[in-house]
């Protein structure tokens, strides 16, 4: 049996022993630690002891190859939260064991902390290091575009454009009538039988969808819709985040900012993550859904209920990967 060590092996052994190390030095001198411990928190000692249990509990689990990834996360907000203390202790200017240390220490302790919340980043492999999920081949994958937008009509129309996915490039439309019936619009049954085994629909419609793209907008047409958008710029993220940090720190942001999920399960009971690589603003937008004029767009109010997450409230496009558990 062959035993293999490389850099990210070795520092997370190495990591590992230090912060249990230090967890159980923190149960040992308790009291070389508590001067420092913000005095808003009751009981400094109490603090001391559980911030050692964390150090010594998520060391070891660095040290275990399968737990080292949520190890790393764990750590990671652990030492954004630590710092705290360490802030006090700067911006108070309390002795740490008779020795008043100045500014230079401070900034350099602030730099090391920063680079060691990368490094668990990179020995873990998660955001912002994240490679490949392990579960990769169990998931079907979708690349593309998630373009959502309402009209004064009462209409909420929801378009998904794959470039890439277990079924090729491919457009499927979810509309949400002024009457809360929700409709799929798909290309094939074969799609078709797909998405509704994720989402809810009243009606299924196959039509040929076309969809063309220039710059910054798009058109689509279908028998049943003829639709225009032009959206901003926007922002990015420009770097890779695993499924574990989009089902919980951004589905806690999505929540707060657009009322949004980006981690649940479909109506079939999968697993599915929405990982957003780049977020516009519609600017404009037309509808004409049935020979109707469908008005200006507008603000999405009203829930379409297709599955665990809404579209935002505004009207935007995104550039997104989804992952579905098989």
């Amino acid at each position: 049996m062959k035993v293999k060590f490389n850099v990210r092996e070795i520092l997370g052994f190495g990591l590992g022993l230090a912060f249990i190390f230090i967890g159980i030095d923190h149960f040992i001198h308790p009291s070389w630690y508590q001067p420092i411990v913000p005095e808003i928190l009751p009981s400094p000692k109490f603090w001391v002891l559980l911030s050692g249990l964390f150090e010594a509990s998520l060391g070891l689990l660095l040290i275990i190859p399968r737990t080292r990834a949520l190890a790393s996360a764990g750590i990671a907000w652990m030492l954004v939260a630590l710092y705290w203390a360490n802030f006090n202790m700067w911006y108070n200017d309390i002795p740490l064991n008779d020795t008043q240390y100045g500014g230079v220490f401070h900034i350099s302790r602030l730099i090391i902390q920063i680079i060691l919340i990368f490094t668990i980043a990179w020995i873990g492999e998660i955001t912002p290091f994240k490679g490949e999920e392990r579960n990769i081949k169990k998931m079907d994958v979708f690349s593309g575009r998630i373009t959502s937008c309402g009209f004064e009509s009462g209409d909420r129309i929801v378009i998904g454009d794959w470039k890439e996915s277990p079924f090729g490039d491919f457009t499927d439309v979810m509309w949400a009538t002024s009457e809360g019936k929700r409709i799929l619009i798909a290309p094939n049954t074969q799609i078709s039988d797909y998405v509704q085994s994720l989402y809810t629909f009243e009606e299924v419609l196959i039509e040929d969808i076309k969809i063309d793209y220039r710059l910054q907008e798009m058109t689509l047409s279908s028998q049943s819709l003829s639709l225009e958008y032009k959206w901003n710029k926007g922002w990015s993220i420009p770097f890779s985040r695993s499924l574990f940090f989009i089902a919980t720190v951004e589905l806690l942001f999505a929540r707060i900012f657009w009322g949004t999920r980006t981690h649940g399960r479909s109506k079939n009971n999968r697993k599915e993550w929405y990982a957003i690589d780049r977020v516009s603003k519609i600017t404009e937008a037309k509808a004409t859904i049935n020979g109707k004029d469908a008005g200006k767009k507008a603000l999405i109010t009203e829930k379409c209920k297709f599955g665990f997450s809404e579209s935002p409230k505004n009207p935007s496009s995104v550039v997104v990967r989804t992952y579905i558990l098989k």
